[in-house]
């Protein structure tokens, strides 16, 4: 079977322009000439040629498929394996493209009146966020529907906007106003963002990136000033219960160990989502450092330590903000109590050899 260009072009549906091109490369050549000068593609050819139009089929580029055809199945394998992870790569992209097309049209439905700024800034948030945020972080953070449906963003914006009037008019963060408006801030987060791990990353994301700053209206100045008021609130619950002396501990402590707690808070969840008793060393070793900063908050008095768990059993909002949840904290009670007991079991066992009288 011998074949002129135009002839071939109509039979495999390629165009003559692209068989041109494939001769130009190098890549398939006619390997007969007629008497009459043409260029024929003998059966040899229309196999290679069908060769490269499965490799096409690949998304192979036209030079990868050259080398391919002279090479061997080594080659072959290797430059599949490309292909398969490429793919996975695209449709991972299509996924989450998928998801937030989806984001975005729930928010559409519960909220008709949503402008352009307020889309735009949720695409940036979703952009943004792989770079922060693992598949299975992303997975757990859609469970929570008053984020990914922007109720909490929604709810957000006229805290923002006052606390950013508190911030202009220079007022003191432990002003009673500002107090109001920063527990209305720690109850939608702790309400739309419970798990401390997606906390401590939203945290992290906001304060890096300065186009989520502009979007939302919470830089790091506004996000120092809401700490420090959190702290304040803190510090007032537990003011209504302890004396000034009691208390003078506690500010420069938890701001010394802000970070630690919300570390120790992320840890405990994880703990407590693995399943692991507060028995396990492992877990232990992070209860003995909240024994610790717990401690330290209270200037290492005893007495006080011990009101302060009866004033945490009164007071449910002193679980609200930071990534604390009444979980965590009744997980890292449990555990206190095992190592005090242990303690006590130890000190016990000291004494009890000391009495034992030596022999002579």
């Amino acid at each position: 079977m011998l074949l002129k260009i135009g002839e071939l072009a109509q039979r495999t549906g390629i165009t003559v322009r692209t068989l041109h091109h494939y001769d130009k490369l190098g890549l398939l050549t006619p390997s007969v000439r007629s008497e009459a000068g043409y260029r024929l593609y003998n059966r040899q050819d229309i196999a290679r040629l069908h060769r490269i139009q499965a490799l096409r089929r690949l998304d192979l580029s036209l030079q990868e498929i050259g080398e391919l055809i002279q090479g061997d199945t080594a080659d072959l394998r290797s430059v599949i394996s490309q292909q398969i992870l490429s793919l996975e790569q695209q449709i991972q992209q299509n996924q989450e493209l998928r998801e937030r097309l989806l984001e975005l049209d729930e928010q559409l439905h519960q909220n008709d009146d949503l402008n352009m700024d307020y889309w735009l800034s949720t695409l940036e948030m979703m952009s943004l966020r792989s770079k922060y945020f693992s598949p299975e972080d992303i997975a757990l953070w859609r469970q929570h529907k008053d984020v990914s449906s922007g109720k909490m963003e929604l709810t957000m914006q006229p805290i923002v906007a006052q606390i950013r009037e508190f911030m202009d008019a220079k007022l003191a963060p432990s002003a009673p106003k500002v107090l109001v408006q920063v527990q209305k801030w720690l109850d939608t987060v702790h309400q739309s963002v419970p798990n401390p791990r997606l906390l401590k990353k939203f945290a992290d994301m906001h304060r890096d990136e300065p186009s989520i700053q502009a979007m939302s209206g919470v830089d790091n100045a506004m996000m120092d000033y809401i700490n420090i008021a959190a702290i304040e609130i803190r510090y007032q619950i537990y003011r209504r219960y302890l004396s000034e002396e009691e208390c003078q501990y506690f500010r420069p402590s938890f701001m010394r160990n802000m970070d630690n707690w919300t570390e120790l808070f992320i840890d405990l969840k994880k703990f407590i989502d693995s399943g692991m008793d507060v028995t396990d060393p492992i877990v232990l070793k992070r209860i003995h450092d909240w024994r610790s900063m717990f401690l330290d908050a209270w200037g290492n008095r005893i007495d006080t330590v011990q009101k302060i768990r009866q004033i945490h059993e009164k007071e449910p909002r002193l679980t609200i903000g930071g990534g604390l949840s009444q979980e965590v904290l009744d997980y890292a009670v449990k555990g206190i109590r095992y190592l005090e007991m242990q303690n006590s079991t130890a000190s016990a066992s000291s004494k009890a050899a000391q009495t034992i009288p030596k022999n002579r």
